[in-house]
């Protein structure tokens, strides 16, 4: 993909009065009904495009409501762009689509929703990426902002498009963005303070290789200038070579090492550092999130915070309460001794590989879904060491079995437990039976989920109420 297909003119509200406006794709509206709402709002003339049948859009359908918009679904058109006077393209849908290419060459500006929001916003903003760990930083920076005495919005990728709530944003506030690399891929602009998490490989069966991921996700720094501050995980290889090249002042967070400048674990407590002093700011026991990833995201919320003049107390404050976000090693049940953990955000093998790690006991997983095009051996040996067994559901379920089968096995005397479920509830029951006492059932499946779920979250809540519906009855009898 070139980087120009994609251009996100400056565009002012007030010139969208009368215009019209395609947005291709409307998908579940997460993204296409906030912006049809904020275009409406601004007077365009709005037509959402999708090649998809509204059988398939019921959601998105549903959420645009009354809105003022009309509907070409069913059908990919790429002459329906040609009397446009600006298109707008949703996440996830490449710009090399036809329709995005027949608006590119007929001289038609090709804009989206977060580049606008960026050209437009009066606020400074903070901008959080990474492969893994971007809702949990988001919403944590979120509740240390808040500590302070301006007002904060938390949006992007975590929820509902943002823009459409340009009308309430001052430049006293603090706008906090969670971008995937979809969002990423084609901005041509970077936050006032940018935090990349980790990056491990991800998305690429839409972005085609590792390089074109990682170069969409340094987006959120290419364009810092001196003025910006990049926060950084020093302890991903791949994160400090992307600041390379970038203007933004490196402020980097560490589990591992101890920095004279940034966040860092000194004797186990989170330590801050900056051209002010030494912030300490608590002791890592006191979160209530496990696991070492997240420590590194509380640094990194840390970071921000300093950097934001918030007080360590408020910051310690934010921290300390924060119970973390549902589907990312969320606490189901704990039942005759074995703990149910819901982390269906686990979408990659690296994800899962985290999730394993993070508790001290033999592990029963459900695994699978939709792969992303990266291969699942690593994770594969995790398991066979770390799991007493692993329930297979979805598309790529034959692709892990392969996978588990060809990694060293655990014990001869014991090995992994490989079954098959196609169902949720299945799944759950399956795994309840071959865990035993001190164990914990870990939904981390390291795939997407559009092929037996809505989504992330319908998987996770479907994990949740087959646990709880399961436990409630093996506790009453």
């Amino acid at each position: 993909m070139e980087s120009g297909v994609i251009n996100d003119v400056a565009v002012r509200a007030s010139e969208l009065r009368g215009k019209r406006v395609t947005i291709v794709g409307l998908g579940r509206g997460r993204t296409s009904v906030g912006l049809a709402r904020f275009l409406a709002g601004a007077g365009a003339v709005i037509t959402v495009t999708d090649s998809r049948g509204a059988a398939d859009l019921s959601e998105g359908i549903a959420r645009l409501g009354e809105l003022p918009v009309a509907l070409r679904l069913g059908v990919r058109d790429d002459e329906a762009v040609a009397d446009s006077d600006y298109v707008f393209v949703i996440p996830g849908i490449s710009p090399s689509v036809s329709t995005i290419v027949r608006a590119e060459q007929l001289g038609i500006p090709v804009l989206t929703e977060i580049g606008l929001f960026f050209r437009l916003c009066p606020a400074p903003i903070v901008g959080i990426t990474g492969t893994k760990g971007k809702t949990t930083t988001t919403t944590l920076i979120g509740r240390v902002l808040s500590q302070g005495d301006r007002p904060v919005i938390v949006a992007g990728n975590i929820g509902e498009a943002v823009i459409h709530r340009l009308p309430e944003i001052t430049p006293r506030h603090w706008v906090v963005l969670e971008l995937s690399s979809f969002q990423l891929e084609t901005l041509r602009a970077s936050p006032h303070m940018a935090v990349i998490t980790n990056v491990t490989q991800d998305h690429l069966d839409y972005h085609g290789s590792e390089e074109a991921y990682v170069k969409a996700k340094r987006s959120i720094i290419a364009w810092q200038t001196h003025q910006d501050f990049a926060v950084l995980n020093l302890d991903d290889p791949t994160v400090v070579a992307m600041h390379t090249g970038s203007d933004g002042q490196l402020f980097p967070f560490s589990v591992a090492q101890r920095l004279r400048r940034g966040a860092f674990l000194d004797g186990g407590q989170l330590v801050v550092q900056d051209g002010h002093g030494r912030h300490a700011i608590l002791e890592a026991t006191a979160l209530r999130i496990p696991g070492r990833h997240n420590v590194a995201n509380a640094l990194a919320a840390s970071a921000v915070g300093v950097i934001a003049g918030i007080p360590d107390e408020g910051i310690a404050a934010a921290l300390r309460t924060f119970e973390g976000v549902p589907h990312r090693q969320e606490v189901v049940a704990d039942v005759d001794g074995v703990l149910y953990v819901n982390n269906s955000q686990g979408t990659t093998p690296n994800a899962t590989i985290t999730a394993i790690e993070t508790y001290d006991r033999p592990a029963v997983l459900i695994l699978g879904g939709v792969g992303k095009g990266v291969d699942f051996g690593t994770m594969a040996e995790v398991v066979q060491r770390r799991a007493r067994g692993a329930v297979l559901i979805g598309q790529a379920a034959d692709e892990i079995e392969r996978a588990l089968r060809h990694a060293p096995a655990r014990r001869r005397d014991a090995p992994l437990v490989i079954e098959r479920a196609s169902s949720m509830p299945e799944a759950v029951e399956r795994a309840r039976r071959i865990a035993k006492a001190g164990d914990v059932v870990l939904l981390s499946p390291a795939c997407a989920s559009f092929d037996m779920f809505k989504d992330m979250a319908d998987r996770g809540d479907q994990f949740r109420h087959a646990v709880l519906e399961q436990t409630a009855k093996v506790s009453g009898r």
